[in-house]
């Protein structure tokens, strides 16, 4: 369950009257990574559900695993996510609190150059229909009004995955980590497309998936900028009605 329900006073012209109200949650999972002993790696603040891909998208994302073969098995509780994997080499022994992903690691440099290769083109008019597709989909924000989405897309607009998070960039590794179950990666002829501004940890983790296109209804960060046009991501700001700006590599958009 994503959302509860909350009491509250609304106040309006002066008149004051209780109510009740839905909300997103926001509740911590901890992930932690096993080998021969399970140590904490992070403390994420997420919307539960759909823990299991955003366990694993994470740590794909941070450099942790490299595909779905890393993970022995995953064990997912209300509050607590336990990854068993093979290589002991690939358990790093920290504990954060994460509000954002870490960044672009080794792996990402080879997805840059998938990216860079990738010759995919896409119509003016499917990025104009990626915001209302994604809206539509967003059932819980539907409820609350406080939720993120990201939605990935195939390059003719059809929805291939939605998820909705506190955090945007939480969305992203669900999205991330379902891609990497179904052996996906990299997702080089797709669009990632974002319900808000486009950080720099949103185009890192697209990065990391290959995915050569990234949208968003509201501006992108400087960083999100410079390292999009270094590994060769279309970045496109400002998606609204039917217009938009692109930030990095217009090469892709056909008229």
């Amino acid at each position: 369950m994503q959302v509860e329900k909350v009491n509250l006073v609304k106040i309006r012209e002066g008149e004051w009257t209780r109510n009740e109200d839905f909300v997103a949650i926001e509740e911590p999972l901890e992930i932690s990574t096993c080998f021969r002993e399970c140590k904490t790696f992070a403390i994420v603040m997420r919307t539960p559900g759909d823990d299991l891909e955003l366990s694993l998208g994470f740590l794909y994302s941070e450099g942790i695993i490299d595909r779905y073969d890393d993970v022995v098995s995953v064990e997912v509780r209300s509050d607590t996510s336990q990854i068993f994997l093979k290589n002991e080499n690939k358990v790093k022994s920290r504990e954060i609190v994460v509000n954002s992903s870490c960044g672009v690691c080794g792996r990402a440099l080879l997805y840059a150059l998938e990216v860079l290769r990738s010759d995919v083109r896409i119509k003016s008019d499917v990025i104009f229909s990626l915001p209302k597709k994604l809206r539509d989909g967003q059932s819980a924000f539907n409820v609350t009004g406080g939720l993120h989405a990201a939605g990935l897309f195939s390059t003719e607009g059809e929805m291939l995955y939605l998820y909705e998070d506190v955090g945007r960039h939480n969305a992203v590794d669900k999205i991330v980590g379902r891609l990497l179950m179904r052996n996906e990666l990299p997702a080089s002829s797709t669009i990632l497309q974002v319900s808000g501004r486009i950080g720099y940890e949103i185009v890192s983790k697209a990065i990391m998936a290959g995915i050569p296109v990234v949208s968003g209804i509201s501006a992108p960060t400087s960083y999100a900028i410079k390292i999009a046009e270094d590994s060769g991501i279309t970045l496109i700001g400002f998606s609204r009605g039917e217009s938009f700006n692109v930030y990095a590599h217009p090469e892709r958009i056909k008229a």
